[in-house]
C-alpha cells in the first residue's frame, strides 16, 4: 500500500475513467495491457501525452491518488497569460485613476497592454476560460475593460479581419467603458443591479467616454465609434443614440457582443469557480435579435468548440465530461457520466449543466 511520505498515512485512492484524466494526477496502481505488460506504472504523473496513449491502449479506467487529483500542474501557458491579464487589469486601474485626475486620454501605456491581450488569446483562443478562472473582487470594470478587449481580439481574429482592424477592436475594447471614470464609485460595479434612477446616470458613461477620447487626436474615428456605439443595438432600442443597424459602427457591433457575453457571464459565475459559459452562449444566442446576427453566430460557434471535455455540474447535482456541444442549446450538450453512461442532455428537459467545474 502507498505511504503519504510526510506523514506515514496511505492515501486516498480513487478509480477514475480516462475522459475524466487531468494532467498532474498521480498513478496509483500499475496500468497494464491485456498481455500483462505494464503500460503506465504507478507513480507516474499524468500528461496530456499519457492520456492520448491510454485512450490509444483502450483503458477505460485507472486508479488515482485523489490528493493529487484535486491539484493538477498549472500550464505554463496560463500561468503566463494570468499573470499578464493581472498586470492589465492594473494597467486599465491606473489609466482611469489618470483620467479622472487629468481628465485626459493617454492611450500609449493602454495600446500596449491590447497589444499584449492580443498575442495571448489570439495564439490559444481556448485560454479564454481562464478569465474566469480567477479570484472574484471589487474591480468588476477594470477587469470588465480586460475581458472585452480579450474577447473582441478573438472576435474580430474569427472574422478574418486584418491585424490593424483586430489591434484597433482590441483597444476599442479596452477604452469602451473609459466614460466610467467621470461616474460616482457606488455605480460602477455590478451596474446590471443598479436601481431605475441610477441606471440612468450610469447610461451616460458612453457619451463621457466619447467627451473625453474626443480630446486626444491620437484616437481614431473608428475607436471613438466603438466607444460611444457599443450599447446600441440592431433594433434601435439602445443608448446614447438608439440607432439602427445600418448606423452602427462595426468595431461597436463586435463589442456590443463581447460586452454583453462578460455581463452574462459575471453574473451568472458570482460565486467562485462557477464558471457557465453554456448557459451564458445560450443566453447570449436567446438575445440574437439585439446584436448582429452574423457576427454573433460566428462567435458563439466558435466558443463552443471550446467547450467540448469540460468536467461540469448538471442541475441534478451529478457531475460528467462534456463529450459533445449542442451549438444551438449548449447548456444541453452530450455528458458522460463516471459511469461511462452518456446524457444527451437535448432530449432530457429537466437537467442541464450549469457550470464547470474547475
Amino acid at each position: 500500500m502507498l505511504e503519504n511520505h510526510h506523514t506515514g498515512i496511505s492515501p486516498k485512492i480513487i478509480v477514475i475513467n480516462v475522459n475524466f484524466l487531468v494532467p498532474g494526477m498521480e498513478v496509483a496502481r500499475d496500468v497494464y495491457s491485456d498481455d500483462g505488460r505494464v503500460l503506465v506504472s504507478e507513480g507516474t504523473i499524468i500528461s496530456q501525452h499519457t492520456i492520448h496513449k491510454l485512450k490509444n491502449w483502450q483503458i477505460d479506467q485507472l486508479h488515482i491518488i485523489a490528493e493529487v487529483a484535486v491539484n493538477p500542474i498549472i500550464n505554463p501557458k496560463v500561468q503566463q497569460f494570468i499573470n499578464n491579464y493581472n498586470k492589465s487589469v492594473t494597467a486599465v486601474e491606473k489609466a482611469f485613476a489618470n483620467i479622472r485626475e487629468t481628465h485626459e486620454v493617454s492611450v500609449d501605456a493602454l495600446e500596449q497592454t491590447a497589444d499584449i491581450i492580443v498575442d495571448e488569446v489570439t495564439a490559444a483562443g481556448n485560454i479564454i476560460d481562464q478569465l474566469y478562472n480567477l479570484p472574484s473582487c471589487d474591480d468588476y470594470t477594470f477587469r470588465h475593460s480586460v475581458n472585452v478587449c480579450a474577447i473582441a481580439a478573438l472576435i474580430a481574429t474569427w472574422l478574418k479581419l486584418p491585424p490593424d482592424m483586430v489591434s484597433a477592436v482590441s483597444l476599442a475594447g479596452l477604452l469602451h467603458d473609459i466614460g466610467k471614470s467621470g461616474l460616482p464609485p457606488h455605480l460602477l460595479n455590478k451596474p446590471y443591479r443598479l436601481p431605475q434612477s441610477d441606471y440612468e446616470q450610469y447610461k451616460q458613461h458612453t457619451l463621457l467616454g466619447l467627451e473625453l477620447a474626443n480630446k486626444n487626436p491620437n484616437i481614431a474615428h473608428s475607436i471613438l465609434s466603438g466607444i460611444v456605439q457599443h450599447h446600441e443595438r440592431e433594433d434601435g432600442s439602445g443608448y446614447p443614440y438608439g440607432l439602427p443597424s445600418e448606423k452602427i459602427h462595426p468595431y461597436a457591433k463586435i463589442i456590443a457582443i463581447a460586452d454583453l457575453y462578460d455581463e452574462k457571464l459575471t453574473i451568472n459565475c458570482e460565486h467562485p469557480g462557477k464558471f457557465s459559459p453554456y448557459l451564458s452562449l445560450e443566453q447570449l444566442r436567446d438575445q440574437i435579435h439585439l446584436v448582429d446576427a452574423k457576427i454573433c453566430i460566428i462567435f458563439i460557434d466558435s466558443m463552443t468548440n471550446f467547450l467540448s471535455g469540460n468536467l461540469v455540474a448538471l442541475s441534478d447535482g451529478r457531475r460528467g465530461r462534456v463529450v459533445c456541444v449542442n451549438k444551438q442549446s449548449p447548456s444541453r450538450s452530450m455528458v458522460q457520466l463516471p459511469d461511462c453512461t452518456v446524457l444527451d442532455l437535448s432530449q432530457i428537459h429537466n437537467i442541464h449543466i450549469t457550470y464547470v467545474i474547475r
